[in-house]
């Protein structure tokens, strides 16, 4: 389908997964997180990458790094050229990595190029921290048995107040942050072949149909899609 991301594994390494775009439109991502560090590759045009600790826009050549569970969105110039490596925070090219940057005209579109770039890079930006009750705010709202209006009560805030301490941090509401894992935990779920009905089910959307829209919105392909790439 026009303007979708498609993704794949990794020839090479399996357990790393790629991901890539050449569209002929402006393609925007809603806000969403990974399990992985996600590894941006600019060939063509632009792309935006937006999170609470600040923008970043990549033009041809140059690289945006997002450590794991940091939320972002993104969107791009029409005939923009983007590929995506998502890799476990443990990999070496990016262990220590704690907040996001870009690399500068490395020039790197291939998989091993971006790696590359990312180790021989000035390992300044690892020291790059999110705000400090980060880890705190996320943990608190990732269960989804405590209401927020609870979950603020027991912080000594109203709910409104909590809503709006958490979006300043984090950069999205609770309720919004709570949709976002429920999507991560669907996509890990696909690629681990569950069929989509299955994973509709497992993370309460109210049917197939409301899983397509959101995955789409959040990552760029149909779960049907998605989950037929990382079939054996």
């Amino acid at each position: 389908m026009p303007g979708s991301w498609t993704y794949r594994p990794w020839a090479r390494d399996a357990a790393i997964e790629l991901g890539h775009l050449a569209a002929a439109q402006s393609v925007a991502l809603a806000c969403h997180v990974h399990p992985d560090v996600q590894v941006a590759a600019v060939s063509e045009g632009w792309r935006m990458y937006v999170t609470t600790v600040g923008e970043f826009r990549a033009i041809a050549g140059d690289i945006v790094v997002i450590p794991a569970d940091v939320p972002h969105a993104s969107h791009g110039g029409a005939g923009s050229i983007v590929s995506h490596l998502y890799l476990s925070s443990d990999h070496a090219a990016v262990k220590g990595i704690s907040g996001p940057f870009c690399i500068r005209n490395s020039r790197a579109t291939l998989p091993d190029e971006m790696l590359d770039a990312i180790g021989s890079h000035d390992p300044c930006p690892r020291r790059l921290t999110r705000p400090a009750r980060w880890a705190a705010l996320t943990e608190l709202v990732s269960c989804d048995d405590l209401a927020i209006r609870t979950i603020a009560a027991r912080q000594g805030r109203s709910t409104d107040g909590f809503i709006r301490l958490f979006k300043r941090e984090i950069g999205m509401t609770p309720a919004a942050y709570r949709l976002a894992l429920r999507l991560a935990s669907a996509r890990s779920r696909l690629k681990r072949g569950d069929t989509v009905a299955d994973v509709a089910y497992a993370g309460s959307f109210s049917d197939q149909s409301h899983l397509g829209r959101l995955f789409r919105r959040a990552y760029g392909a149909t779960p049907a899609a998605y989950r037929s790439a990382f079939a054996d």
